[in-house]
């Protein structure tokens, strides 16, 4: 089996009646975890879903602490260790991804993201704040951060206006190919709630449909650096697709200052005997792992919901902005769309096929 049979794929048809996303992704978490031992899972897990494996390691490990002896408080290291993915991730979709968007723009070197130390998922050091501060935001995070939460629009739209970092080069050139599109936000939070959570687990756990469609109270919902919880700002006006994109460099300045460690959401949920929920915020929304173990310590069953399953549900939010695309949109357009919701697979496009003509 190859990487991409295990990764899947996303089928996009813009321009058609819903559904114009489908997918050939996989529930891998449970035929790949059953009967192994419990300690070896978030690794086996990590390795699976590598492209974000740092965070699934986190997630999986809480869940499976859970299921112990009910979790507790939430590491030091695992604070660090999913800070330096998400934010390694932000910056290898910024300098190695995003840039095959903007042809016109010159692309940054990738040997200065190479040399900045920030790609090898180690503690964030005041160097590496500096080199964010430098090359990505020009100018100190705290002070970016200050500005985007006071007036996240107008000021991320002088911001890429300016164009003084390859970030906001691209910002700037994705801007009118977002223009106009928009889809209100319902985000998903249920890490807030301990109840949620539950709800959430028992469908998860009963359900093993769930966590390639999943939806929330009868919903679809959406979930990304514009529905964190530290971010109300994102929250509030991510109505427009282009800040989906800029909640990204909100994210990367949050996570280098001081203490970012702490500006994503992680934690455990013990839900009965031998069965727990483990969850954190990363780079792409909030991803979740359910694990129950059998008495010998192996692993009874676990599944996981990732955050691409919701974002690209084929009623959900993506869905619905590339339905109101015209059939001929050019793919370009497509892409940038696509990017703003970030999946985590390779995307095929398919044409959608003229109206038959009227026999009337």
């Amino acid at each position: 089996m190859t990487p991409e049979d295990l990764a899947g794929q996303l089928r996009v048809r813009p321009g058609g009646a819903q559904p114009t996303l489908t997918s050939t992704r996989r529930a891998w978490a449970s035929p790949l975890g059953r009967g192994q031992p419990a300690d070896t899972l978030p690794d086996r897990l990590s390795a699976v879903y590598s492209l974000c494996g740092g965070a699934h390691r986190v997630a999986a490990r809480h869940a499976v602490a859970a299921a112990r002896d009910g979790g507790g408080t939430v590491a030091a290291a695992d604070r660090q260790a999913l800070q330096a993915d998400t934010l390694r991730e932000h910056l290898r979709r910024l300098w190695l991804e995003l840039p095959s968007l903007a042809p016109t723009v010159a692309a940054p070197d990738p040997a200065a993201l190479a040399a900045s130390g920030l790609l090898r998922g180690r503690v964030v050091t005041d160097a590496g704040r500096a080199w964010v501060e430098r090359e990505v935001l020009d100018q100190p995070a705290a002070e970016w951060l200050a500005g985007w939460v006071a007036q996240p629009t107008a000021f991320a739209s002088d911001w890429a206006a300016q164009r003084r970092s390859a970030a906001a080069r691209l910002l700037a050139v994705a801007r009118p190919r977002l223009a106009g599109l928009r889809a209100q936000p319902q985000a998903l939070q249920v890490q807030a709630s301990a109840t949620d959570l539950q709800a959430l687990a028992q469908v998860l756990s009963s359900d093993d449909r769930f966590a390639l469609a999943p939806t929330w109270q009868g919903r679809t919902a959406e979930t990304g650096c514009w529905t964190r919880r530290a971010d109300p700002a994102a929250a509030a006006e991510t109505g427009d697709l282009w800040l989906r994109l800029v909640s990204r460099l909100a994210d990367i300045a949050r996570l280098v200052q001081p203490g970012g460690e702490h500006a994503l959401d992680q934690g455990a949920l013990a839900l009965g005997e031998r069965e727990g929920l483990g969850w954190c915020e990363m780079a792409r929304g909030l991803l979740i792992h359910w694990v129950r173990l059998r008495a010998d310590g192996h692993v009874d069953d676990c599944r996981l919901v990732a955050p691409t399953e919701w974002n690209f549900h084929p009623q959900g939010s993506a869905a619905g902005v590339l339905a109101a695309l015209p059939a001929d949109v050019d793919q370009d357009q497509v892409r940038w769309v696509l990017a703003a919701y970030d999946p985590c697979v390779d995307v095929t496009f398919e044409t959608v096929d003229p109206a038959p003509p009227c026999t009337r």
